[in-house]
Parts: structure tokens; sequence; C-alpha cells
């Protein structure tokens, strides 16, 4: 699945917007510069991003009472899930 087809995905099923879908491209270009020094993310998922890591990330809007004033995401590593959950 590419980058187009998963932004189709977290507009129309997730609500995502397009201030948030400018995020998350931020953030995905930040997390492959960063790769090349760190391996946040498996170097076999790179080219993957979008429906490996950030599709699979914010499907969890669905379950998330966002009237809560505050949400833990332990060792979230490269910033998955919960970077993408605050993008939202």
């Amino acid at each position: 699945m590419q980058q187009l087809e998963v932004i189709n995905i977290l507009k129309k099923d997730l609500n995502f917007t397009d201030q948030s879908i400018n995020k998350l491209k931020e953030f995905t270009n930040l997390v492959l510069q960063e790769n090349k020094k760190y391996n946040l993310i498996s170097k076999s998922t790179e080219n993957q991003i979008w429906a490996r890591h950030v599709l699979d990330s914010a499907q969890l809007v669905k379950f998330v009472d966002f009237s809560c004033k505050s949400l833990a995401d332990l060792g979230t590593g490269a910033g998955f899930p919960g970077l993408v959950i605050e993008i939202f």
C-alpha cells in the first residue's frame, strides 16, 4: 500500500485533517532521515512506513477516548504509535 492510499484511508475512515496529514509527512521524513543514524525502524520497512507504521498506529484513534485529559504510551521508540495519535 502506497502513501496516497494510506492518506486516503486516514482522511476518509479515520478523520485525519489535511493539517494532520502534513504533520505526518514531516514526521515520516524525520524518521527516515534519522533512521540512517539511529535505526529507529527496520531498514526493510522504510519503504512501507506509511502502511506499516503510520496506518498501524493511526487505527488506534478509533479506540482512544479523547475526552480524557491524558494518555500514556510507554516505550514508543521511534514515536509510533504515540506521536501519530498526538498528531491526530
